[in-house]
């Protein structure tokens, strides 16, 4: 093989698909990534068995060919290369594959390419367009509530449910529980699938959300694909019965308050000095009298208290949460208020952006002393 490309093209693309790259793997060709060249393209792919990454770059092609090498070295050498122009050349008797550009060259020792695990193309049984403003909003308000313990890995993904124009994204670690509605323009038939929050996550890092721009999904019994430009993940699907979320939305309130989102986001981030050093990291709201006071404690550091104008109604109350929670919550709110809603100090509280429906933020309160 003997190509030339240029080097922002191909660093960007090994980023792209350097998530796929198996961190502690079974076989030491899944630490690797694929380089295969054929006239004016050069296809880089990833593949760790659980999710794999292609994507495509421009490329000039003197020697077509197939290599595979270290993903991890061909990351840090693809940054490091000094000119604009990269030349990738494979020397097949001594298995040795050398990056140049200017004076600098990278010799790196190849894998055997017929090991390599390729993607496999999927079979799909569904197969739909979304928009990619729409996706990447369904993930960004729901991927931070997954759980990232791997003894319960239902719980390590997002629900993607879609009943006709209405799509929802549903993550939780059974502590929290975001759930995102969107409208979407076609009908689709009723389908319900888990999705790896890791996958979620590279797919909201990469798609382009500006324009018309869409994402292509396909879904077969165990695996679901994405693609969009020129870059395609396929991922697996998680396997369970996610529990029924409408069940935990408190049906009713007792207090309501209406606060500055941006306000209460800054005001949980300085009181929450003292939280973040604690094991629970609890910080405590007293609600009432239009005030919104926020405080934390920790025997071995001190304390921190804060208040902030609030418009509430029904009453007063203590109530703790863990403070990493709302920070995350608070986050993805868009609205200038945030609304919360309390039904007792040890029940479920309700954050909401206000006067939308669409975004629904469940989490469960600390009990203290």
């Amino acid at each position: 093989m003997k190509i030339t490309c240029t080097k922002r093209e191909l660093m960007d693309a090994v980023n792209i698909v350097s998530k796929a790259v198996a961190v502690k793997p079974p076989t030491p060709i899944l630490s690797g990534i694929l380089l295969s060249s054929e006239g004016s393209s050069l296809k880089i792919e990833a593949n760790n068995l659980e999710l794999g990454i292609r994507t495509k770059i421009p490329a000039n092609t003197e020697i077509p060919g197939s290599i595979v090498v270290s993903g991890k070295y061909l990351q840090d050498m693809s940054r490091k290369l000094s000119g604009d122009i990269v030349s990738i050349v494979y020397d097949d008797e001594a298995k040795v594959v050398t990056l140049q550009s200017d004076s600098i060259a990278f010799k790196l020792l190849a894998f055997n390419v017929e090991d390599w695990v390729h993607i496999k193309e999927l079979e799909p049984e569904v197969s739909f367009n979304l928009p990619a403003v729409t996706f990447k909003n369904l993930i960004r308000k729901t991927v931070y509530a997954c759980a990232h313990d791997d003894s319960r890995p239902m719980f390590t993904g997002c629900l993607l449910q879609i009943d006709g124009n209405d799509i929802t994204m549903v993550g939780t670690n059974t502590h929290r529980i975001a759930i995102m509605r969107e409208t979407i323009p076609d009908s689709l038939e009723s389908m319900k699938y888990i999705i790896p929050s890791k996958a979620l996550g590279e797919l909201a890092r990469l798609a382009d959300d500006s324009g018309d721009n869409s994402v292509t999904i396909r879904c077969s019994s165990k695996d679901i694909d994405f693609t969009f430009d020129n870059i395609y993940i396929k991922t697996r699907l998680l396997s369970g019965d996610f529990p029924p979320f409408e069940k935990v939305i408190p049906r009713e309130a007792t207090i309501i308050a209406r606060v500055d989102t941006a306000e209460l986001l800054a005001a949980i981030d300085r009181v929450g000095l003292i939280s973040k050093e604690t094991d629970y990291k609890t910080i405590k709201f007293t609600l009432g009298d239009n005030r919104l006071t926020l405080s934390s404690t920790s025997p071995e550091i001190g304390n921190a208290e804060e208040s902030i104008i609030a418009a509430v109604e029904g009453g007063e109350i203590d109530i703790s949460f863990n403070v990493n929670y709302l920070i995350e919550a608070l986050k993805v709110i868009d609205t200038k208020v945030c609304v919360i809603k309390l039904s007792g100090r040890l029940k479920p509280a309700d954050i909401r952006e206000a006067d939308r429906d669409e975004f629904i933020y469940i989490v469960t309160p600390i009990r203290t002393n």
